[in-house]
């Protein structure tokens, strides 16, 4: 009798200590440049190419209280990229929209009544919706459209990333931001593999 009552005195505790870290639904928006890194390798010879974009996220997360101090925050949020060149005879504008779904398990401690500083860590799958690049000759007044993805195209849509980041929260206010890098390799043909990777910042209201 005596072991079950502290047993369940144990049980009870956790899941106090697990319910002190609030369930709370987040709106995010930030700041989120991405570098798609491109290594050719031909005749055994390896080139490396950065390509930087930038880009912006607007989205939400919810977070699932697992012990006073640990957290798993699930989100769904979207991302657009953007880049435009100018030269003397050609402007090309290349953009791509995604849909990046979070899963990140966080690290809190409390800082005094109101705020609460975090660590998070997890994987991203990000799918691309699509992507374009479109090149207009000055003077002749032609543009050209060329789709990132379909059929004929060797670049892939899914990809799954890992971010690691911190946050600091201050009442209902989220200032946040961190590294993510790209595990999948974003090109189907042999020769070439391309990642992404890039970091982010961002604000959040906590509703």
């Amino acid at each position: 009798m005596k072991k079950t009552f502290v047993f369940f005195a144990v049980a009870a505790a956790i899941l106090f200590a697990g319910n002190t870290q609030a369930q709370r639904l987040a709106i995010n928006l930030g700041y989120a440049p991405q570098t798609t890194t491109t290594a050719t390798t031909i005749l055994g010879h390896t080139s490396t190419n950065n390509h930087d974009m930038t880009g912006f996220f607007a989205g939400v997360d919810y977070n699932i209280p697992l012990t006073n101090y640990f957290g798993l925050a699930i989100g769904a949020q979207a991302r657009y990229n953007f880049k435009t060149t100018t030269g003397d005879l050609l402007t090309t504008k290349e953009t791509q929209m995604l849909i990046d779904i979070p899963v990140l398990l966080n690290f809190g401690i409390r800082l005094g009544a109101d705020a609460r500083l975090s660590v998070f860590a997890g994987p991203v799958a990000a799918y691309a919706l699509n992507g374009n690049t479109n090149v207009t000759e000055k003077f002749a007044n032609t543009s050209l459209d060329t789709p990132w993805y379909g059929k004929n195209s060797n670049n892939q849509q899914l990809d799954l990333l890992g971010a690691v980041g911190v946050s600091f929260d201050y009442q209902v206010f989220r200032l946040f931001g961190g590294y993510r890098m790209g595990f999948l390799d974003l090109d189907k043909s042999d020769a070439v593999k391309a990642t992404t990777s890039g970091l982010f910042f961002g604000l959040g209201y906590i509703l």
